[in-house]
C-alpha cells in the first residue's frame, strides 16, 4: 500500500493513493484498479435506460472493431487506453465539460477576469490533469507518450464513429442536433447492436485485451 500524497489524492480498490496532480506510473494498476473503475464508470452520464454502459465496455468494443479490420495492433493498444486516466478523473461528458468552463467564466468575469480567460483555463486545467495520467498510464504499461500523431488521429476518429453508433443504438433519436463532429461523423459497422454489459464482464473483458495486448502485463 502506499503512502497518503501531498497533493489532493485517490484511494483505490487496491488500497493505493494516487495523487491527482504528480501520478506516477508506480501508482498505476492497469490490471485490477483501472479495469475494474472503468467497468464501473457510465458513458453518457449513467443515460442509458438498458443499463450502465461502462467506458470499458467502450474501449473493448473500439478494439475488436479496429483488429476486426486491420492488424494494427499500436492503433489497437492506443484506443484501449485512450479512456484509461477515467479511471481516477470520471468521464466527464462534453456537454458538462462546457458547461463548467462557462460556469467558471461567468465566476470570472463577475470578479473582472479578463474574458474568456477563466473558461479558457479551466480547459487547459482539466486537459493537464489527463495529460498527466496518460503520461503516467502508458508508463505503467510500458509506451511512450505522447502517441505518434498519426496513431492519435485515427483514435479521435474511432472515437467519433463509435460515439455516433453509441448513441444512435443506446439513446435513440435526439431532441437536437449533437455537436457538429459527432452528426458528421460515420457511425462504424458492427455486427448486430450492443447490448450493454454488467460491470464484473466489462472489467474481465477490458482486461483480456490488456493482456492480449500487452502480454508482458498478464500475471504470472
Amino acid at each position: 500500500m502506499s503512502a497518503p500524497c501531498i497533493n489532493p489524492w485517490l484511494q483505490t480498490g487496491t488500497g493505493r493513493a494516487v495523487d491527482l496532480i504528480e501520478p506516477t506510473p508506480e501508482m498505476i494498476d492497469l490490471n485490477t484498479d483501472v479495469a475494474e473503475a472503468l467497468a464501473r464508470e457510465p458513458r453518457f452520464g449513467g443515460h442509458v435506460r438498458s443499463g450502465a454502459y461502462s467506458v470499458a465496455q467502450h474501449c473493448v468494443l473500439g478494439v475488436d472493431l479496429i483488429l476486426r479490420v486491420s492488424d494494427d495492433a499500436a492503433l489497437a493498444r492506443a484506443f484501449l487506453l485512450h479512456d484509461a486516466h477515467e479511471a481516477f478523473v470520471k468521464d466527464e461528458t462534453s456537454p458538462l465539460h462546457e458547461a463548467m468552463a462557462m460556469r467558471v467564466e461567468r465566476c470570472a468575469r463577475a470578479s473582472d477576469i479578463k474574458r474568456g480567460l477563466g473558461a479558457a483555463l479551466y480547459k487547459v486545467a482539466r486537459r493537464e490533469i489527463k495529460e498527466d495520467f496518460d503520461r503516467a498510464i502508458y508508463a505503467a504499461a510500458g509506451l511512450a507518450w505522447p502517441p505518434p500523431p498519426e496513431i492519435a488521429r485515427e483514435v479521435q476518429v474511432w472515437d467519433l464513429s463509435l460515439l455516433r453508433l453509441e448513441r444512435d443504438q443506446l439513446l435513440g433519436k435526439p431532441p437536437a442536433s449533437w455537436a457538429t463532429a459527432v452528426e458528421t461523423a460515420r457511425p462504424v459497422r458492427a455486427s448486430g447492436r450492443i447490448t450493454v454489459w454488467p460491470w464484473p464482464k466489462a472489467a474481465d473483458e477490458w482486461r483480456a485485451r490488456l493482456h492480449l495486448l500487452f502480454p508482458h502485463l498478464k500475471p504470472a
